[in-house]
């Protein structure tokens, strides 16, 4: 009876074995498995994308993104307009007859608007130049290829430069039909003295700090894509050397002494009078 109660255990035993690998080997599998992405399908109306890129920055950082629509298929053209600190544009590839949601990325030379800046408001920059600059890149490949509609993406700066396009053409003759528009980390560059602030982009921590400092505002929300303070300290994309980062610590560190000895503060593109009129 002793040696068949001990079979019986150890046959029951081995079945739970058996049931504990059965299911581990399952997770495992299941955990390594590679989902099925199921294809989709892609409008191939033939209408041009544009990109237009942030503050300080380039085409590059359009093209991870165009490189990957055109990696899942839904394009297989890429061209880029780039246009110089006067205005002109200059088209670099060219879009065949047959180009699926062809894509332009479109790159400032003059990334920041300072040969633009009116006493540093970044504001009247956009109406008088970033406008300019959206309105050549599109008319460009407009008038080369006659479209009649677009789409435009557009991250940070760029979407202040879009709306500031916008505004001053919409309505005009020639003006194109806009079927898709989207607005990535749309800039509020400088905050409102009201109830709330709203920081987007880089702007995300200095609201945050200025919401903690100043009772007037009540509110506040932020949307962050990048950490401000590592940039300050690094620069953008980790560039510049250690004397170059060291050297842009001190001219800041001189710019706060001499501010504070003459009791006036120099003010940033965007900054309103105080107290705000």
């Amino acid at each position: 009876m002793k040696k068949k109660g001990i079979g019986i255990i150890s046959l029951i035993l081995i079945i739970i074995i058996a049931i504990v690998a059965g299911i581990k080997i399952k997770q495992n599998h299941d955990e390594n498995a590679v989902q099925e992405i199921q294809p989709v399908k892609v409008s191939s109306k033939t209408v041009p994308t544009f990109f237009f890129h942030g503050w300080g920055s380039s085409w590059h950082a359009e093209d991870t993104m165009a490189q990957a629509i055109k990696r899942a298929g839904a394009t297989n053209t890429i061209v880029r307009v780039n246009v110089n600190k006067k205005g002109h544009a200059r088209l670099i590839g060219k879009i065949k007859k047959n180009a699926k949601n062809p894509l332009v990325e479109v790159n400032f030379s003059d990334n920041k608007l300072t040969n633009s800046q009116y006493n540093g408001q970044y504001a009247n920059a956009y109406d008088s130049t970033g406008a300019r600059y959206v309105k050549n890149a599109i008319d460009l490949v407009r008038n080369k290829y006659h479209y009649s509609k677009i789409n435009i993406v557009a991250h940070s700066m760029g979407n202040l430069e879009v709306a500031s396009y916008i505004k001053l053409n919409a309505g005009k003759k020639n003006f194109p039909q806009i079927d898709h528009l989207v607005a990535m980390a749309g800039s509020s560059y400088g905050w409102t003295l009201c109830d709330g602030i709203i920081g987007i982009c880089g702007w995300g921590g200095i609201s945050l700090n200025a919401a903690a400092n100043d009772p007037r505002i009540k509110a506040t929300a932020a949307i962050t894509m990048y950490d401000m303070p590592h940039v300050g300290a690094w620069g953008y994309f980790d560039k510049g050397t250690a004397d170059e980062r060291y050297q842009n610590k001190k001219q800041i560190a001189e710019q706060r002494t001499k501010e504070y000895g003459a009791g006036k503060f120099a003010k940033a593109g965007g900054c309103f009078e105080y107290p705000a009129r």
